[in-house]
């Protein structure tokens, strides 16, 4: 009878580690669900240029990335802190802007219309917006992480929204919804 315990003690050790695997298996499938749910990638290919729209749903985060031999560049649309960042590779910079929701494509409706622009041939986008580039940003962090982590090593500067043309400019065409024009001001970019 004691020749059977050791046997009987290893085949419940043996089960209670496969127990543990399978409860900790089901504990970060249930953990990161939320997670990937809440995040959504879409790719584009507008106006000949690969463009990838990524919605964060919990943070109410868009994300458009441009990736191209022409030049890339990269925004993000933060709609809770209200913010834009834009990062644009050739020039070696970022712009931040304070976002008007009023006049941004609306939140929920982006991988939508997304789809619908990736549809169309080449065309204007549909609104435009154009920022005067005016004085360094002092304190990046206050931006948030993604910004920081975006623009971080980057020359950065705060971009204020204007009206009408400001002649030389940086033009985005962000999936054919949103023309972002970000024009020199008093200082250099």
């Amino acid at each position: 009878m004691t020749a059977r315990t050791p046997v009987n003690l290893k085949s419940h050790q043996h089960s209670d580690s496969q127990n543990v695997h399978i409860v900790t298996s089901l504990l970060l499938g249930l953990l990161l669900t939320p997670a990937l749910a809440t995040s959504v990638s879409q790719q584009a290919i507008i106006g000949g240029d690969f463009q990838i729209l990524t919605i964060n749903k919990e943070w109410h985060v868009a994300t458009i990335e441009r990736k191209s031999s022409h030049g890339s560049w990269k925004t993000i649309w933060h709609y809770d802190t209200g913010f834009i960042a834009t990062r644009v590779l050739p020039e070696k910079v970022c712009f931040v802007s304070i976002m008007k929701i009023k006049e941004m494509p609306s939140f929920d409706a982006l991988p939508a219309l997304a789809e619908e622009s990736r549809q169309m041939k080449q065309r204007r986008p549909a609104k435009e917006i154009t920022f005067v580039i005016r004085t360094p940003v002092r304190d990046l962090m206050s931006y948030g992480p993604d910004i920081f982590a975006m623009c971080n090593g980057l020359r950065t500067y705060v971009a204020y929204e204007v009206h009408g043309d400001q002649g030389s400019c940086i033009r985005l065409d962000v999936l054919h919804l949103l023309g972002l024009n970000y024009c020199r001001g008093n200082t250099t970019a």
